[in-house]
């Protein structure tokens, strides 16, 4: 007992000596001692894309900082969705500059400006955080400082966001597409090409990993599914339709939504498109969200729906006053979290679509939002990085 009390005591004279000396900094340190988890490592929650989040929401949800990236009269929107590692934020946007962002108080830790903008999310390998660029480079900088360790260079612009995965002896390897028509496979410790796989357009959504497989999709209209050692083809799908954002996959399906105005779930082993839904005409950019029974999909006809994963039928839909190229997030299988190009940040309830909370930004929101901790994260489109806090509800 008198060794724990020696111990606390030790702890709180640090963080007083430390407050006294640079309050902020003491700010952060508590924070980061109480927070459960202050990651968000890929931008879609997991290496398969599935949009999901295991923290439960306790609305409503207090914005506590907002960071400019870009001028909203240039239009240098947030067109990336953010990641987050050990407390610490990364995003570029479409000013050229990339951001390392404190998460508890939203002050910059680094920044690197490039000619060209960061339109896809970034990823992490070991202590490098890794994008993309529309100059056609990929850039790995130190997480810590933002000290460049290496680049890698396309034949075309990227507005892809970055995939990672491990092979079984623990080497990391960074899965990216570019405009050249190309995915790439590179060492994430070096940036060295260990392979790449033609299309046959650009490819602008991140690449899914399931299992030993890449899925991903591209303008032609194509499914592909890659091993993931090799890069060698296993199978391509045809779609029929412009696919511009990431596909979901679990248990072997492919869960897309494409230009051709629907929503389908395609069978990758054997290629059976197992259903389809699509009752408008407008196109559906945004990536589905996908649990265990169902399937959440936005479109550009301002609606936003819950299907059955198993059939494809609508359960429910909820109309905003703007078209909806934000991926949702089911959060807790109990919420649905996006933004709409109304302007509107917006939680709804899983089971029956009811509207639970809203948040007015006032600017298009085209991207996924990231929970890390009890932090909510998403950007829009006037060059801002929005943070809310999700303030745990008391215990009885």
């Amino acid at each position: 007992m008198t060794t724990v009390l020696l111990a606390l005591l030790l702890i709180t004279s640090s963080l007083l000596q430390l407050q006294a000396q640079d309050p902020a900094a003491a700010a952060t340190a508590t924070a980061a001692d109480t927070a459960p988890n202050l990651n968000w490592l890929h931008a879609r929650g997991n290496e398969a894309m599935t949009g999901l989040s295991p923290t439960q929401l306790n609305l409503p949800l207090e914005l506590v900082w907002t960071f400019t990236t870009g001028d909203k009269a240039r239009k240098e929107g947030v067109l990336a969705t953010p990641v987050v590692k050990d407390g610490k934020v990364y995003i570029g946007g479409q000013s050229g500059r990339f951001y390392c962002i404190d998460l508890a108080t939203g002050k910059e830790v680094w920044k690197v400006e490039k000619e060209s903008a960061f339109e896809g999310n970034a990823g992490f390998s070991g202590n490098l955080v890794i994008a993309g660029c529309v100059d056609s480079f990929v850039y790995a900088w130190d997480a810590t400082t933002g000290e460049e360790k290496w680049k890698f260079e396309t034949r075309g612009e990227i507005h892809a966001g970055i995939n990672t995965w491990k092979n079984a002896e623990g080497k990391e390897h960074v899965l990216i597409g570019s405009y050249d028509n190309l995915l790439y496979c590179l060492d994430a410790a070096t940036g060295t090409k260990l392979w790449e796989y033609e299309t046959t357009n650009y490819i602008n959504g991140a690449a899914a990993i399931y299992e030993d497989k890449v899925v991903f999709g591209g303008c032609d209209g194509m499914l592909y599914v890659i091993d993931i050692a090799t890069g060698k083809e296993v199978k391509t799908i045809e779609v029929g339709a412009y696919i511009g954002n990431n596909i979901a996959v679990d248990k072997g399906i492919a869960y897309i939504t494409h230009y051709g105005n629907k929503v389908a779930a395609f069978d990758f082993n054997d290629g059976t498109k197992l259903w389809e839904y699509g009752e408008r005409d407008f196109p559906y950019y945004a990536a589905a969200a996908v649990s265990d029974e169902w399937v959440v999909a936005a479109g550009r006809d301002k609606r936003i729906r819950k299907l059955e994963r198993a059939t494809g039928k609508e359960v429910w839909e909820f109309r905003t006053r703007g078209d909806i190229d934000g991926s949702p997030l089911i959060c807790a299988n109990q919420h649905v979290l996006f933004g709409s190009g109304d302007g509107y940040f917006y939680a709804l309830d899983l089971s029956n679509g009811e509207e639970k909370w809203r948040y007015e930004i006032g600017a298009d929101i085209k991207v996924a939002p990231a929970v890390a901790g009890n932090f909510i994260l998403v950007g829009a489109d006037d060059g801002n990085v929005y943070c809310f806090k999700n303030v745990p509800s008391p215990a009885p």
